[in-house]
Protein backbone atom coordinates (compact mmCIF):
# COMPACT_ATOMS: atom_id res chain seq x y z
CA UNK A 1 0.00 0.00 0.00
CA UNK A 2 1.49 3.40 -1.05
CA UNK A 3 1.58 5.55 2.01
CA UNK A 4 0.13 9.00 0.49
CA UNK A 5 1.86 11.02 3.47
CA UNK A 6 5.30 9.50 2.74
CA UNK A 7 5.64 12.35 -0.44
CA UNK A 8 9.18 11.82 0.14
CA UNK A 9 11.52 8.71 0.80
CA UNK A 10 11.55 8.14 4.77
CA UNK A 11 13.35 11.52 6.01
CA UNK A 12 13.14 10.61 9.92
CA UNK A 13 15.47 8.37 11.17
CA UNK A 14 19.27 10.09 10.00
CA UNK A 15 21.57 7.67 12.08
CA UNK A 16 24.98 9.27 12.61
CA UNK A 17 23.72 12.14 10.24
CA UNK A 18 21.14 13.36 12.74
CA UNK A 19 23.81 14.67 15.20
CA UNK A 20 25.06 17.06 12.36
CA UNK A 21 21.44 17.92 11.74
CA UNK A 22 20.10 18.75 15.11
CA UNK A 23 22.63 21.94 15.50
CA UNK A 24 21.65 23.32 12.05
CA UNK A 25 18.18 23.46 12.60
CA UNK A 26 18.30 24.99 15.86
CA UNK A 27 20.32 27.61 14.40
CA UNK A 28 17.28 28.03 11.78
CA UNK A 29 14.79 27.60 14.92
CA UNK A 30 15.98 29.61 17.05
CA UNK A 31 16.68 32.50 14.24
CA UNK A 32 12.45 31.95 13.10
CA UNK A 33 11.31 32.46 16.80
CA UNK A 34 12.97 35.54 16.54
CA UNK A 35 12.17 36.92 13.58
CA UNK A 36 7.85 35.70 14.47
CA UNK A 37 8.11 36.71 18.01
CA UNK A 38 7.76 33.34 18.79
CA UNK A 39 8.03 30.67 22.13
CA UNK A 40 9.33 27.97 20.46
CA UNK A 41 9.85 26.23 17.27
CA UNK A 42 10.06 22.30 15.88
CA UNK A 43 10.83 20.66 12.72
CA UNK A 44 8.89 17.65 12.13
CA UNK A 45 9.74 14.56 9.48
CA UNK A 46 7.73 11.65 8.25
CA UNK A 47 9.37 8.47 9.08
CA UNK A 48 8.09 5.62 7.40
CA UNK A 49 9.03 3.21 10.14
CA UNK A 50 6.48 4.01 12.60
CA UNK A 51 4.37 5.86 9.82
CA UNK A 52 3.86 9.15 11.43
CA UNK A 53 5.61 12.80 11.89
CA UNK A 54 8.55 12.66 14.42
CA UNK A 55 10.32 15.91 15.75
CA UNK A 56 14.40 16.12 13.87
CA UNK A 57 14.69 19.44 15.29
CA UNK A 58 13.27 21.67 18.44
CA UNK A 59 14.10 25.13 19.54
CA UNK A 60 12.76 26.33 23.02
CA UNK A 61 11.85 23.19 24.09
CA UNK A 62 13.15 20.29 26.67
CA UNK A 63 12.31 17.07 25.77
CA UNK A 64 9.19 16.45 28.02
CA UNK A 65 7.98 19.62 26.15
CA UNK A 66 8.77 18.16 23.00
CA UNK A 67 6.03 15.24 23.86
CA UNK A 68 3.86 17.73 24.40
CA UNK A 69 3.59 18.79 21.61
CA UNK A 70 3.11 15.55 19.81
CA UNK A 71 -0.68 15.77 19.35
CA UNK A 72 0.48 18.10 16.93
CA UNK A 73 2.18 15.32 14.62
CA UNK A 74 -1.28 13.06 14.98
CA UNK A 75 -4.47 13.41 12.77
CA UNK A 76 -4.72 17.37 12.10
CA UNK A 77 -1.14 17.91 10.86
CA UNK A 78 -0.68 14.96 7.87
CA UNK A 79 -4.09 16.19 6.29
CA UNK A 80 -2.45 19.80 6.23
CA UNK A 81 0.90 18.97 5.44
CA UNK A 82 -0.29 17.40 1.87
CA UNK A 83 -0.72 21.15 0.82
CA UNK A 84 2.04 23.88 0.06
CA UNK A 85 0.35 26.71 1.74
CA UNK A 86 1.61 27.53 5.40
CA UNK A 87 -1.33 27.36 8.07
CA UNK A 88 -2.39 28.13 11.31
CA UNK A 89 -3.73 26.07 14.00
CA UNK A 90 -5.78 27.31 16.41
CA UNK A 91 -8.40 25.62 18.90
CA UNK A 92 -11.05 25.28 16.34
CA UNK A 93 -8.64 22.63 14.17
CA UNK A 94 -7.22 20.86 17.78
CA UNK A 95 -9.33 19.54 20.66
CA UNK A 96 -8.41 21.46 24.16
CA UNK A 97 -6.55 18.35 24.78
CA UNK A 98 -5.02 18.46 21.95
CA UNK A 99 -2.86 22.09 22.40
CA UNK A 100 0.61 22.07 23.39
CA UNK A 101 1.27 23.28 27.20
CA UNK A 102 4.50 24.16 28.25
CA UNK A 103 5.72 23.71 31.72
CA UNK A 104 4.63 26.59 33.12
CA UNK A 105 1.05 25.85 31.85
CA UNK A 106 1.33 28.33 29.13
CA UNK A 107 -1.27 26.66 26.40
CA UNK A 108 0.66 27.83 22.69
CA UNK A 109 -2.65 28.68 20.94
CA UNK A 110 -1.78 29.64 17.75
CA UNK A 111 0.65 27.45 16.16
CA UNK A 112 2.23 28.39 12.53
CA UNK A 113 3.28 25.24 10.59
CA UNK A 114 4.89 25.85 6.55
CA UNK A 115 5.47 22.32 4.99
CA UNK A 116 8.96 21.81 3.79
CA UNK A 117 10.15 21.26 0.13
CA UNK A 118 12.52 20.91 -2.23
CA UNK A 119 11.39 20.56 -5.67
CA UNK A 120 8.71 18.10 -6.13
CA UNK A 121 9.10 16.71 -2.21
CA UNK A 122 7.43 17.49 0.48
CA UNK A 123 10.41 16.29 2.97
CA UNK A 124 8.69 17.70 6.79
CA UNK A 125 7.28 20.52 8.58
CA UNK A 126 8.31 23.40 10.37
CA UNK A 127 6.12 24.96 13.22
CA UNK A 128 6.61 28.38 15.28
CA UNK A 129 4.57 28.48 18.39
CA UNK A 130 3.30 31.64 20.31
CA UNK A 131 1.73 31.74 23.60
CA UNK A 132 -1.84 32.38 23.60
CA UNK A 133 -1.85 35.67 25.36
CA UNK A 134 0.08 37.04 22.17
CA UNK A 135 -1.23 38.09 19.25
CA UNK A 136 -2.04 35.82 16.35
CA UNK A 137 -0.65 35.08 13.41
CA UNK A 138 -0.97 37.69 10.92
CA UNK A 139 -0.53 37.76 7.34
CA UNK A 140 3.10 38.80 6.90
CA UNK A 141 3.92 36.23 9.16
CA UNK A 142 4.01 33.15 6.70
CA UNK A 143 6.70 34.40 4.14
CA UNK A 144 8.88 34.75 6.65
CA UNK A 145 8.76 31.80 8.19
CA UNK A 146 8.26 30.39 4.09
CA UNK A 147 12.15 31.83 4.41
CA UNK A 148 12.98 29.66 7.06
CA UNK A 149 11.38 27.00 5.94
CA UNK A 150 13.27 26.51 2.76
CA UNK A 151 16.92 26.57 4.32
CA UNK A 152 15.27 23.73 6.71
CA UNK A 153 14.02 21.92 3.86
CA UNK A 154 17.50 22.19 1.97
CA UNK A 155 19.14 20.86 5.46
CA UNK A 156 16.93 17.76 5.72
CA UNK A 157 17.25 16.80 2.31
CA UNK A 158 20.78 17.06 2.21
CA UNK A 159 20.67 15.03 5.93
CA UNK A 160 19.00 12.43 4.53
CA UNK A 161 20.71 12.31 1.18
CA UNK A 162 23.83 11.80 2.93
CA UNK A 163 21.99 9.14 5.18
CA UNK A 164 20.99 7.45 2.17
CA UNK A 165 24.41 7.84 0.60
CA UNK A 166 25.93 6.33 3.64
CA UNK A 167 23.63 3.26 3.75
CA UNK A 168 24.22 2.96 0.38
CA UNK A 169 28.49 2.60 0.70
CA UNK A 170 27.92 0.59 3.68
CA UNK A 171 25.77 -2.01 1.62
CA UNK A 172 28.31 -1.67 -1.14
CA UNK A 173 31.22 -2.21 0.96
CA UNK A 174 29.38 -5.33 2.54
CA UNK A 175 28.82 -7.02 -1.33
CA UNK A 176 32.58 -6.12 -2.02
CA UNK A 177 33.72 -7.64 0.88
CA UNK A 178 31.73 -10.42 0.53
CA UNK A 179 32.31 -11.40 -2.70
CA UNK A 180 34.78 -14.69 -3.81
CA UNK A 181 36.09 -12.53 -6.66
CA UNK A 182 38.84 -10.35 -6.35
CA UNK A 183 37.76 -6.52 -6.64
CA UNK A 184 39.34 -3.45 -6.71
CA UNK A 185 38.97 0.42 -7.77
CA UNK A 186 40.86 2.91 -9.99
CA UNK A 187 40.35 6.78 -10.16
CA UNK A 188 40.58 8.71 -13.12
CA UNK A 189 44.50 8.40 -13.50
CA UNK A 190 44.61 4.64 -12.36
CA UNK A 191 45.59 4.34 -8.96
CA UNK A 192 44.25 2.20 -7.00
CA UNK A 193 41.35 3.37 -4.61
CA UNK A 194 40.44 0.07 -2.55
CA UNK A 195 40.94 -3.88 -2.73
CA UNK A 196 38.80 -6.08 -1.18
CA UNK A 197 39.91 -9.05 0.60
CA UNK A 198 39.07 -11.64 -2.44
CA UNK A 199 42.13 -9.62 -3.98
CA UNK A 200 44.05 -9.70 -1.69
CA UNK A 201 43.78 -13.27 -1.07
CA UNK A 202 44.84 -13.59 -4.84
CA UNK A 203 47.56 -11.80 -5.00
CA UNK A 204 49.08 -12.93 -1.50
CA UNK A 205 49.62 -9.07 -0.65
CA UNK A 206 47.79 -6.67 1.62
CA UNK A 207 45.68 -4.19 0.23
CA UNK A 208 47.35 -1.77 2.19
CA UNK A 209 50.41 -2.29 -0.04
CA UNK A 210 48.85 -1.26 -2.98
CA UNK A 211 46.32 1.30 -2.24
CA UNK A 212 47.88 4.56 -4.05
CA UNK A 213 49.73 2.65 -6.51
CA UNK A 214 49.71 2.81 -10.50
CA UNK A 215 47.92 -0.26 -11.32
CA UNK A 216 50.18 -1.18 -14.19
CA UNK A 217 52.71 -1.37 -11.65
CA UNK A 218 51.39 -3.01 -8.37
CA UNK A 219 49.75 -5.86 -10.73
CA UNK A 220 51.65 -6.53 -13.64
CA UNK A 221 48.57 -8.08 -16.09
CA UNK A 222 49.52 -10.00 -18.88
CA UNK A 223 47.84 -12.38 -21.64
CA UNK A 224 48.08 -16.29 -21.24
CA UNK A 225 51.18 -15.46 -24.01
CA UNK A 226 53.03 -13.18 -21.11
CA UNK A 227 52.48 -9.82 -22.59
CA UNK A 228 51.85 -6.68 -20.97
CA UNK A 229 47.80 -5.63 -21.19
CA UNK A 230 48.95 -1.99 -19.87
CA UNK A 231 49.03 0.57 -21.39
CA UNK A 232 48.72 -0.89 -24.14
CA UNK A 233 45.28 -2.88 -24.01
CA UNK A 234 44.18 -1.00 -21.02
CA UNK A 235 40.09 -0.70 -21.20
CA UNK A 236 40.28 2.89 -19.58
CA UNK A 237 42.38 4.21 -21.98
CA UNK A 238 41.12 2.44 -25.17
CA UNK A 239 37.53 1.92 -25.74
CA UNK A 240 35.90 -0.82 -26.76
CA UNK A 241 33.71 -0.46 -30.00
CA UNK A 242 30.72 -1.46 -27.99
CA UNK A 243 31.15 1.01 -25.48
CA UNK A 244 31.64 4.23 -27.85
CA UNK A 245 29.55 7.09 -27.41
CA UNK A 246 28.74 5.62 -24.06
CA UNK A 247 28.41 8.32 -21.03
CA UNK A 248 28.02 8.13 -17.27
CA UNK A 249 28.04 4.89 -16.77
CA UNK A 250 30.73 3.92 -19.10
CA UNK A 251 31.61 0.50 -20.96
CA UNK A 252 32.52 -3.09 -19.79
CA UNK A 253 35.10 -4.95 -21.32
CA UNK A 254 36.20 -8.19 -20.49
CA UNK A 255 39.66 -9.22 -21.30
CA UNK A 256 41.53 -12.81 -20.33
CA UNK A 257 44.60 -11.97 -18.15
CA UNK A 258 47.36 -14.11 -15.86
CA UNK A 259 48.17 -12.03 -12.21
CA UNK A 260 51.46 -12.65 -10.37
CA UNK A 261 51.26 -13.34 -6.79
CA UNK A 262 53.74 -12.76 -4.02
CA UNK A 263 55.27 -15.81 -4.61
CA UNK A 264 55.82 -15.74 -8.10
CA UNK A 265 53.14 -17.92 -9.02
CA UNK A 266 50.78 -16.74 -12.13
CA UNK A 267 47.32 -17.51 -11.97
CA UNK A 268 44.68 -17.67 -15.08
CA UNK A 269 41.84 -14.92 -14.22
CA UNK A 270 39.07 -13.03 -16.54
CA UNK A 271 38.97 -9.55 -16.08
CA UNK A 272 35.79 -7.50 -16.19
CA UNK A 273 36.70 -3.69 -16.65
CA UNK A 274 33.24 -1.29 -15.82
CA UNK A 275 34.42 2.28 -16.61
CA UNK A 276 32.68 5.31 -16.08
CA UNK A 277 32.99 8.47 -18.12
CA UNK A 278 32.92 12.00 -18.82
CA UNK A 279 30.55 13.89 -21.07
CA UNK A 280 34.04 14.18 -23.07
CA UNK A 281 34.81 10.56 -22.36
CA UNK A 282 37.47 10.68 -20.34
CA UNK A 283 37.75 7.88 -18.04
CA UNK A 284 36.62 8.98 -14.23
CA UNK A 285 37.13 5.76 -12.47
CA UNK A 286 36.47 1.99 -12.94
CA UNK A 287 35.61 -0.82 -11.04
CA UNK A 288 37.55 -4.24 -12.18
CA UNK A 289 36.53 -7.74 -11.53
CA UNK A 290 38.85 -10.36 -11.21
CA UNK A 291 37.36 -14.18 -11.50
CA UNK A 292 40.14 -16.93 -10.79
CA UNK A 293 39.56 -19.09 -13.61
CA UNK A 294 42.04 -21.66 -12.14
CA UNK A 295 39.09 -24.20 -10.65
CA UNK A 296 37.31 -23.66 -14.20
CA UNK A 297 39.64 -23.93 -16.39
CA UNK A 298 40.38 -27.38 -13.74
CA UNK A 299 37.12 -28.29 -14.77
CA UNK A 300 37.28 -28.40 -18.33
CA UNK A 301 40.03 -29.76 -18.89
CA UNK A 302 38.17 -32.49 -16.64
CA UNK A 303 35.77 -32.69 -18.61
CA UNK A 304 38.15 -33.36 -21.88
CA UNK A 305 39.81 -35.75 -19.92
CA UNK A 306 36.47 -37.62 -19.07
CA UNK A 307 35.70 -37.63 -22.61
CA UNK A 308 38.96 -38.99 -24.06
CA UNK A 309 39.22 -41.82 -21.29
CA UNK A 310 35.53 -42.95 -21.47
CA UNK A 311 35.86 -42.98 -25.13
CA UNK A 312 39.55 -45.02 -24.95
CA UNK A 313 38.03 -47.28 -22.03
CA UNK A 314 35.01 -48.06 -24.39
CA UNK A 315 36.83 -48.04 -27.66
CA UNK A 316 38.84 -51.32 -26.55
CA UNK A 317 36.23 -53.58 -25.30
CA UNK A 318 33.92 -52.89 -27.85
CA UNK A 319 36.68 -53.33 -30.50
CA UNK A 320 37.34 -56.80 -29.01
CA UNK A 321 33.38 -57.49 -28.57
CA UNK A 322 33.43 -56.97 -32.46
CA UNK A 323 35.93 -58.82 -33.70
CA UNK A 324 35.03 -62.00 -31.46
CA UNK A 325 31.07 -61.65 -33.03
CA UNK A 326 32.51 -61.02 -36.42
CA UNK A 327 34.75 -63.88 -36.35
CA UNK A 328 31.70 -66.04 -34.81
CA UNK A 329 29.12 -65.15 -37.14
CA UNK A 330 31.43 -65.98 -40.89
CA UNK A 331 29.19 -68.81 -42.80
CA UNK A 332 32.29 -70.35 -43.96
CA UNK A 333 33.81 -71.30 -40.81
CA UNK A 334 32.99 -73.93 -38.11
CA UNK A 335 34.12 -73.56 -34.89
CA UNK A 336 34.74 -76.19 -32.06
CA UNK A 337 33.90 -76.17 -28.84
CA UNK A 338 36.32 -75.17 -27.29
CA UNK A 339 37.15 -72.31 -29.63
CA UNK A 340 33.68 -71.10 -28.78
CA UNK A 341 33.97 -70.86 -25.04
CA UNK A 342 36.87 -69.02 -24.94
CA UNK A 343 35.49 -66.62 -27.60
CA UNK A 344 32.33 -66.14 -25.47
CA UNK A 345 34.94 -65.56 -22.29
CA UNK A 346 36.34 -62.70 -24.05
CA UNK A 347 33.23 -61.07 -24.91
CA UNK A 348 31.63 -61.70 -21.63
CA UNK A 349 34.55 -60.43 -20.00
CA UNK A 350 34.66 -57.27 -22.08
CA UNK A 351 31.01 -56.87 -21.34
CA UNK A 352 31.78 -56.77 -17.72
CA UNK A 353 34.99 -54.55 -17.91
CA UNK A 354 32.32 -52.00 -19.85
CA UNK A 355 29.38 -52.58 -17.03
CA UNK A 356 31.81 -52.21 -14.26
CA UNK A 357 32.93 -48.58 -15.83
CA UNK A 358 29.23 -47.91 -15.98
CA UNK A 359 28.93 -48.55 -12.35
CA UNK A 360 31.43 -46.54 -11.32
CA UNK A 361 30.68 -44.08 -12.77
CA UNK A 362 27.14 -43.87 -11.61
CA UNK A 363 28.45 -44.43 -7.81
CA UNK A 364 30.91 -41.75 -8.55
CA UNK A 365 28.55 -39.44 -9.77
CA UNK A 366 25.61 -40.37 -6.77
CA UNK A 367 28.66 -39.91 -3.90
CA UNK A 368 29.33 -36.57 -5.32
CA UNK A 369 25.60 -35.50 -5.02
CA UNK A 370 25.15 -37.26 -1.96
CA UNK A 371 22.69 -39.20 -3.76
CA UNK A 372 23.92 -42.69 -2.45
CA UNK A 373 21.68 -44.40 0.44
CA UNK A 374 23.61 -45.91 2.87
CA UNK A 375 22.59 -49.10 4.30
CA UNK A 376 23.72 -49.00 8.30
CA UNK A 377 25.08 -52.58 9.72
CA UNK A 378 28.15 -53.92 11.94
CA UNK A 379 30.50 -54.67 9.17
CA UNK A 380 33.00 -57.30 9.91
CA UNK A 381 35.96 -56.03 7.61
CA UNK A 382 38.16 -58.96 7.88
CA UNK A 383 35.63 -60.85 6.66
CA UNK A 384 35.28 -58.46 4.04
CA UNK A 385 38.85 -58.43 3.41
CA UNK A 386 38.80 -62.25 2.71
CA UNK A 387 36.16 -62.16 0.21
CA UNK A 388 37.64 -59.91 -1.56
CA UNK A 389 41.46 -61.75 -1.77
CA UNK A 390 39.66 -64.70 -2.50
CA UNK A 391 37.97 -63.71 -5.68
CA UNK A 392 41.48 -61.72 -6.34
CA UNK A 393 43.02 -64.55 -6.09
CA UNK A 394 41.66 -66.32 -8.71
CA UNK A 395 42.30 -63.84 -11.49
CA UNK A 396 46.19 -63.23 -10.60
CA UNK A 397 49.12 -65.89 -9.95
CA UNK A 398 52.15 -63.48 -9.99
CA UNK A 399 51.11 -62.33 -6.48
CA UNK A 400 51.03 -63.11 -2.84
CA UNK A 401 48.30 -62.25 -0.99
CA UNK A 402 47.62 -61.99 2.53
CA UNK A 403 45.33 -61.26 5.19
CA UNK A 404 45.93 -60.27 8.62
CA UNK A 405 43.54 -59.46 11.28
CA UNK A 406 44.14 -59.74 14.96
CA UNK A 407 41.00 -61.78 16.39
CA UNK A 408 39.01 -59.21 18.38
CA UNK A 409 39.29 -57.06 15.68
CA UNK A 410 35.80 -54.76 15.95
CA UNK A 411 32.83 -54.69 13.53
CA UNK A 412 32.54 -51.19 11.61
CA UNK A 413 29.14 -49.21 11.49
CA UNK A 414 28.75 -48.88 7.75
CA UNK A 415 27.53 -50.18 4.33
CA UNK A 416 28.61 -53.49 3.69
CA UNK A 417 28.62 -53.12 -0.05
CA UNK A 418 30.41 -49.73 -0.35
CA UNK A 419 32.96 -51.01 1.88
CA UNK A 420 33.52 -53.72 -0.03
CA UNK A 421 33.63 -51.37 -3.16
CA UNK A 422 36.85 -49.13 -1.08
CA UNK A 423 39.23 -52.72 -0.40
CA UNK A 424 38.25 -54.03 -4.36
CA UNK A 425 39.69 -51.07 -5.22
CA UNK A 426 42.30 -50.87 -3.07
CA UNK A 427 43.56 -54.70 -3.84
CA UNK A 428 42.36 -53.94 -7.82
CA UNK A 429 45.15 -51.18 -7.58
CA UNK A 430 47.21 -52.98 -5.71
CA UNK A 431 47.54 -55.67 -7.89
CA UNK A 432 47.69 -53.45 -11.27
CA UNK A 433 50.37 -51.15 -9.93
CA UNK A 434 52.87 -53.76 -9.17
CA UNK A 435 53.04 -55.56 -13.12
CA UNK A 436 55.99 -57.30 -11.39
CA UNK A 437 53.68 -59.85 -9.25
CA UNK A 438 54.92 -59.27 -5.33
CA UNK A 439 53.39 -59.49 -1.85
CA UNK A 440 50.03 -57.69 -1.29
CA UNK A 441 48.81 -57.67 2.27
CA UNK A 442 45.59 -56.45 4.02
CA UNK A 443 45.95 -56.17 7.52
CA UNK A 444 43.51 -54.44 10.38
CA UNK A 445 44.44 -53.06 13.62
CA UNK A 446 42.85 -51.76 16.79
CA UNK A 447 43.97 -48.30 18.19
CA UNK A 448 44.63 -47.54 21.73
CA UNK A 449 42.05 -44.16 20.93
CA UNK A 450 39.48 -46.52 19.36
CA UNK A 451 40.33 -45.81 16.13
CA UNK A 452 40.39 -48.84 14.01
CA UNK A 453 42.25 -49.31 10.64
CA UNK A 454 42.20 -51.53 7.56
CA UNK A 455 45.86 -51.05 5.48
CA UNK A 456 46.10 -52.55 1.74
CA UNK A 457 50.28 -52.53 1.18
CA UNK A 458 51.82 -53.91 -2.04
CA UNK A 459 55.29 -53.97 -3.35
CA UNK A 460 54.47 -51.92 -6.57
CA UNK A 461 55.72 -48.73 -8.65
CA UNK A 462 54.89 -46.79 -5.80
CA UNK A 463 53.63 -43.06 -5.62
CA UNK A 464 55.74 -39.78 -5.83
CA UNK A 465 55.57 -37.78 -3.13
CA UNK A 466 54.20 -34.47 -5.38
CA UNK A 467 51.08 -36.89 -6.49
CA UNK A 468 50.08 -38.24 -3.15
CA UNK A 469 48.43 -34.98 -2.91
CA UNK A 470 45.93 -35.37 -6.49
CA UNK A 471 45.28 -39.43 -6.21
CA UNK A 472 42.13 -39.20 -4.73
CA UNK A 473 40.58 -36.49 -7.34
CA UNK A 474 38.50 -37.73 -9.86
CA UNK A 475 39.81 -38.73 -13.50
CA UNK A 476 43.52 -38.56 -11.74
CA UNK A 477 45.59 -40.94 -13.01
CA UNK A 478 49.22 -42.11 -12.77
CA UNK A 479 51.62 -40.47 -14.82
CA UNK A 480 54.42 -43.39 -14.30
CA UNK A 481 55.31 -44.48 -17.90
CA UNK A 482 54.44 -48.19 -16.93
CA UNK A 483 51.18 -47.63 -15.74
CA UNK A 484 49.92 -45.36 -18.48
CA UNK A 485 48.67 -47.72 -20.93
CA UNK A 486 46.55 -49.87 -17.65
CA UNK A 487 42.51 -50.00 -17.97
CA UNK A 488 40.91 -47.41 -15.59
CA UNK A 489 39.56 -43.93 -15.65
CA UNK A 490 40.92 -42.58 -12.55
CA UNK A 491 37.78 -42.91 -10.32
CA UNK A 492 39.00 -46.14 -8.36
CA UNK A 493 40.87 -43.98 -5.63
CA UNK A 494 37.74 -41.35 -5.62
CA UNK A 495 35.55 -43.49 -4.94
CA UNK A 496 37.43 -44.96 -1.54
CA UNK A 497 38.11 -41.30 -0.49
CA UNK A 498 34.15 -40.39 -1.10
CA UNK A 499 32.92 -43.52 0.63
CA UNK A 500 35.26 -43.07 3.53
CA UNK A 501 33.89 -39.65 4.30
CA UNK A 502 30.39 -41.09 4.14
CA UNK A 503 31.60 -43.02 7.01
CA UNK A 504 32.95 -40.19 8.59
CA UNK A 505 36.36 -41.64 7.70
CA UNK A 506 39.52 -41.03 6.09
CA UNK A 507 42.10 -42.52 3.78
CA UNK A 508 45.68 -41.52 3.64
CA UNK A 509 48.95 -42.74 1.85
CA UNK A 510 52.32 -43.75 2.34
CA UNK A 511 54.59 -44.20 -0.47
CA UNK A 512 57.85 -43.74 -2.76
CA UNK A 513 58.74 -44.47 -6.12
CA UNK A 514 59.94 -47.90 -6.57
CA UNK A 515 59.23 -48.89 -2.89
CA UNK A 516 55.13 -50.22 -2.96
CA UNK A 517 52.30 -48.45 -1.31
CA UNK A 518 49.69 -48.25 1.88
CA UNK A 519 46.75 -47.26 1.65
CA UNK A 520 45.22 -46.74 5.16
CA UNK A 521 41.78 -47.03 6.12
CA UNK A 522 41.02 -44.97 9.16
CA UNK A 523 37.25 -45.17 11.13
CA UNK A 524 36.74 -43.12 14.00
CA UNK A 525 35.65 -44.52 17.45
CA UNK A 526 31.94 -44.79 18.25
CA UNK A 527 30.67 -43.33 15.15
CA UNK A 528 27.10 -43.52 14.62
CA UNK A 529 26.11 -42.57 10.80
CA UNK A 530 23.02 -40.34 9.87
CA UNK A 531 19.56 -42.71 9.57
Amino acid sequence: MVNRYSIASPSGPFGDDNVELQPELENILRNAVRALGGSAAVVATWDDAVRRFVVTGAYGLDGGQIARIRPLLNEAIPDLALSREPFTLLSALLTQSALPVLTIGDMQNPVMAVPLHTADENVGLIFVLRSSDAANFSQLDPPVLAAFAEQAAIAVQSARLTHLLSQEKQRVESILEGSADGIYTVDAVRRIVSVNPAMERLLGRPGEELLGLPCAVALDWRDRDGRPLCPGRCPMLHMSPSGEGVVGSGNVTELAATVRSRTGQRTDVALVYSVVRSPELAPLNAVVNVRDMTRVREVEEMRSTFLSMLGHQLQTPLAIIKGYTNTLSRPDAEWDAETLRRSFEAIEEETDHMSQLMNRLLLASRLETGALPINREQVNLAAVAHKVVGRMLLTSGKHQFSVSFPDDFPPVPGDPALLEETLVNLVDNAVKYSPGGGPVTVSGCQHDDGRVTVTVTDAGVGVPRWETRRIFERFHRSQDPVMTHSRGMGLGLYICDAIMKAHHGDITVASAPGEGSAFTLSFPNGVELPE
